[in-house]
């Protein structure tokens, strides 16, 4: 079946590793450094320097506290939506889309070809059942009244 979406990636998805932002924290580190060999210090650039560093520590706490509070919102949601009824469905239709996919193979069909072939069968059977059986349901009967008045 032809993935427009790389499904593989999609459902694993993966952030910063740790080796990752050891790489990004010791590439700071050396221009920081860089930096502060090429220029001469001062008590000015002393000072300079703790206030950027107490700046970034505190700016680095306050978006750890942001992004948890974040995540944990994140998590609630999560555990209202994705439940155990939720994955064991999720389970049962990746099982039909992977037969689905299987029989297509065995047969030398294209599962993509064969779903644009037969949706809008399916849609028209479906269209037509309903159009059959909403005007029997919404049909009332006639009061009584109502009958005399017709054939008189």
């Amino acid at each position: 079946m032809d993935n427009e979406i790389d499904w593989e990636r999609f459902s694993d998805p993966t952030i910063i590793s740790a080796r990752t932002l050891i790489l990004i924290v010791l590439g700071i580190e050396i221009v920081l450094q860089s930096v502060a060999l090429a220029i001469s210090p001062t008590e000015w650039w002393i000072w300079q320097l703790l206030g950027f560093i107490t700046a970034t520590n505190l700016g680095a706490v306050v978006l750890a506290v942001l992004a948890q509070r974040s995540a944990n919102n994140i998590g609630k949601a999560y555990k209202k939506v994705f439940t155990p009824s939720f994955y064991k469905t999720v389970n049962m239709f990746s099982k039909f889309q992977e037969y689905f996919e299987l029989e297509a193979q065995k047969e030398g069909r294209d599962l993509d070809e064969e779903i644009k072939e037969v949706a809008p069968k399916l849609w028209g059977v479906i269209r037509a059942h309903l159009d059959v059986k909403e005007p029997m349901a919404s049909l009332q009967p006639l009061d009584k009244e109502d009958d005399t008045d017709l054939f008189d």
